[in-house]
């Protein structure tokens, strides 16, 4: 390994702390003062304007006066980061920076009077959904609920069980729905069943109901966690959502779904047939030979930091009871350190067929891998002193 586990976290940290987890977004292009003249105000307009400037092998965003922003996603990613660097290594201004970010996330929240939420920092058109900023959706909440349960788990900071607890009620007052069948949705309103956010939002209710010593959380989670598992296909994978045309199948969404069986699992026992299906699934057709995780079942490319982080993650999931699990993670953590990680400390985006795509992205890669070494190198000090319990773990947009 070029480096090693401990040392690119730091480096990831450096390079984080240096520009104050500040940064740009593959899906920040409607952020543009001209995205509307660029897209000329159409649905389509504005997807290919957020796809141009995403796959742009270099950052036009300042041509755009796109500017740096902070993430709620991506913070969450970055508090759970710095707990699990705390856990490890007891590293007090660890400890500090990830009190100081989730102080931060609980200060942006929004969601009312019906519990804690979160959304994302620019407009979102894509395939699926159309929303402004702002707009509560179900996966930058799950990960900030996440990170305050690291925050009671792992910081011993019980101050952090209210704000994951409000966190949860939003998602069931806010986000489950019973039309149909029962899930919990992506966005308020919408009825669009997207299985990894179903996911991680019964993943919430599960760990909420562990950590805060409530299982009463968990019981609005126990019937959507059956939708999710009924519609997995006889191979084992799952579709990204039941809406006809969105049955695509791909790695780090497919992770999601995986880590997030995994945190309910202690609660729902009947999960652990479907999940060693599905992660039979996703190692056999998810993989090269070299352990480079691919998007899709028929295609490695583009090879996405995003699926690497999120295959350290899934791996750490289950490693409890699927015995190679944890050198797995250590493989994918070097082919992500050996080949992503910059020089300089953050995370590139993804490797394409003749190209790279360096941008620096804080939400999509240089966050996930930061959380998910730090997640490694707890593991790894588990093993051997004091085991830990680990906390959790994207629409392309996740």
């Amino acid at each position: 390994m070029s480096a090693s586990i401990d040392d690119a976290v730091s480096r990831i940290r450096a390079w984080g702390e240096s520009r104050d987890w500040c940064g740009y977004d593959p899906y920040d292009g409607l952020n543009s003062p001209a995205a509307a003249i660029l897209s000329g105000g159409t649905a389509i307009g504005r997807r290919l304007l957020t796809q141009a400037v995403k796959l742009s092998p270099i950052n036009v965003r300042p041509l755009l006066t796109i500017r740096p922003a902070r993430n709620a996603k991506a913070i969450a990613l970055v508090a759970s980061g710095y707990a699990r660097v705390y856990a490890a290594t007891e590293d007090k201004s660890a400890r500090e920076q990830s009190e100081r970010w989730s102080e931060w996330l609980v200060g942006k929240h929004s969601g009312g009077e019906s519990g804690l939420a979160w959304g994302y920092h620019f407009d979102v058109q894509t395939r699926v959904f159309k929303y402004p900023r702002g707009t509560p959706n179900t996966i930058a909440t799950t990960f900030a609920a996440h990170s305050l349960l690291d925050g009671v788990e792992l910081l011993g900071e019980e101050r952090w069980g209210s704000p994951a607890r409000e966190a949860a009620r939003y998602l069931t007052s806010g986000m489950l729905t019973r039309s149909g069948s029962i899930y919990f949705r992506y966005l308020p309103g919408e009825d669009e069943l997207v299985h990894n956010a179903n996911m991680l939002a019964c993943s919430v209710l599960a760990r909420s109901a562990r950590v805060l010593d409530d299982s009463s959380l968990f019981e609005p989670a126990a019937e959507a966690l059956a939708t999710t598992v009924a519609a997995q296909h006889p191979d084992g994978s799952w579709p990204y959502a039941a809406q006809q045309g969105h049955a695509w199948v791909d790695n780090f969404h497919t992770g999601y779904v995986l880590e997030s069986l995994a945190h309910c699992m202690p609660l729902a026992p009947e999960v652990r047939e479907p999940l060693e299906r599905g992660v039979a699934f996703w190692e056999s057709r998810f993989f090269l030979s070299d352990g480079t995780p691919k998007y899709f079942p028929e295609r490695a490319l583009p090879l996405d930091a995003h699926c690497y982080a999120q295959a350290i993650e899934t791996w750490l999931a289950v490693a409890d009871w699927h015995p190679p699990a944890l050198a797995r993670a250590e493989r994918t953590a070097r082919l992500l350190i050996d080949r992503m990680l910059d020089p300089s400390g953050y995370v590139h985006f993804q490797q394409r067929r003749f190209w790279k795509n360096k941008v620096p992205f804080i939400r999509w890669s240089t966050a996930p891998s930061f959380r998910a070494l730090a997640g490694l190198l707890l593991q790894l000090q588990g093993e051997k002193d004091r085991p830990r319990q680990l906390g959790t773990a994207h629409a392309d947009l996740a």
